[in-house]
């Protein structure tokens, strides 16, 4: 079949469902990869939103995959298989606190079903039906999720779960209250209570929040503070804390998870896309004393393809290859130079509006102009595209309000001769963008 042909086929039977591009991924390795015509890349986005934490085809992970698969395929989720528990062991012993070596977990294959879980035990055990996410929030694809996601554009022409809310997030950049850090005094952080006192039926099971932003454009809060007030709010309105780390988690922020970064204490973490090094692998983390004996083995939950062998190795292999290589070093080292460089070029460039971190998890917003701060989000898509055609690929959400940050993940393998590459492409492009060429 030819390039042509193939591209023909992939129209008449494929829905991508998140953009389009006729670039074929044939080949890949580390932190780059090749097309069908040959045409290298720079990953700077590592395939969705962090998902080859480890790069592209680890030899250990490959290896590891291998060995399963000519064992076993697949396996009920009633029955156990070996790879499942050593993957269970490993994910406890590095999960942030107080769930450190005292959890439960269900596996499944993405976030969405993830967070479906954390959400579907939270209303189970605190027989509450009510759930709080804040604004840019991104939590899945689901139809039930759709209704805790921080743009409407998700939402447009879909049903809403009733009981879902949204609270402001931690957008220091445009403040929704006009204030600064730290004389904010934290607004966005106390609106939690006021949403659970004011805004709801007094029936909150859970708040779900991802420590960084993903999707959203890399919304950071300001300080450990944040989460401080987080957790004492839902320790007084006996609310479950739901971090959500499957973009942010296994090393990207510069710590293993960015819970760690803050200090978050969650009672329930989820975690996907890097665990799975590129299998379909997820886990919802749940405080072991949070699980009641009768869910241990009660039939409450349900993904066939859930917690499978072959799956579970490919994630115990990401967190060797995660501890043994400390990648999480890497990410902090290669996230400084970055962002130390990015911020240089935010002098020099009138379309950065702000540069965000920390580790490998950089997002830099553009803007139209630095007082106004009007979204750049035409320009912003220019730059993801001439980046593209260059030979890096970076990230984009391309609706508005949300397309003017370019997102910056590449595999926590990365080098700084890539990184240098990458950061000088983006410098041009931007150049170029600015110039109207």
């Amino acid at each position: 079949m030819s390039v042509e042909e193939l591209i023909k086929e992939d129209k008449k039977y494929v829905l991508h469902g998140w953009g389009y591009s006729d670039i074929t991924i044939v080949e890949a390795k580390g932190a780059a990869f090749k097309d069908i015509k040959g045409k290298e890349y720079l990953d700077f986005l590592s395939q969705t939103a962090g998902v080859l934490g480890i790069g592209h085809t680890h030899p250990k992970y490959v290896k590891a995959v291998k060995d399963v698969l000519e064992k076993v395929s697949h396996t009920l989720t009633m029955f156990t298989n070996v790879p499942r528990v050593e993957c269970a062991k490993k994910l406890a012993s590095i999960a942030p606190e107080p769930l450190k070596n005292n959890c439960k977990m269900y596996f499944s294959c993405g976030g969405s079903e993830a967070n479906e879980t954390a959400l579907k035990f939270a209303m189970i055990t605190k027989k509450k039906k009510e759930v709080i996410s804040v604004y840019y929030a991104y939590h899945g694809g689901t139809l039930a999720l759709s209704g805790l996601l921080g743009q409407s554009w998700h939402r447009e022409g879909l049903v809403r779960f009733p009981g879902f809310y949204q609270i402001p997030n931690a957008y220091c950049y445009r403040c929704y209250f006009g204030k600064e850090y730290p004389e904010c005094d934290f607004e966005c952080a106390r609106m939690l209570e006021w949403q659970i006192k004011c805004g709801s039926a007094k029936d909150v099971a859970a708040f779900i929040l991802e420590p960084i932003q993903g999707n959203g454009g890399h919304m950071t809060p300001p300080s450990p503070e944040y989460f401080k007030i987080i957790r004492e709010t839902c320790d007084k309105y006996d609310v479950l804390f739901i971090a959500d780390e499957v973009q942010t988690g296994m090393g990207r922020t510069g710590k293993i998870w960015a819970c760690d970064y803050f200090n978050a204490k969650p009672d329930i973490m989820t975690t996907a896309k890097a665990l799975g090094g590129g299998m379909p692998l997820s886990a919802t983390v749940i405080r072991a004393d949070l699980v009641p004996e009768e869910l241990t083995t009660a039939q409450w939950h349900i993904f066939t393809m859930g917690g499978g062998p072959l799956e579970c190795a490919a994630g115990a292999a990401a967190i060797d290859v995660l501890l043994e290589e400390r990648l999480w070093e890497n990410a902090a080292k290669q996230g400084d130079r970055m962002t130390k460089r990015l911020k240089d070029m935010q002098k020099e460039h009138k379309l950065i509006g702000e540069v965000r971190g920390p580790g490998l998890f950089i997002g830099v917003e553009l803007v139209k102009d630095k007082k106004t701060k009007e979204p750049a989000t035409d320009e912003a898509t220019q730059v993801f595209m001439k980046c593209l055609e260059k030979g890096v690929l970076f990230g984009l959400s391309n609706k508005a309000g949300v397309g003017n940050v370019i997102k910056i993940k590449p595999p926590l393998v990365v080098t700084s001769e890539q990184c240098d590459k990458a950061i000088d492409i983006l410098d041009e492009a931007l150049t170029e963008v600015e110039k109207g060429k």
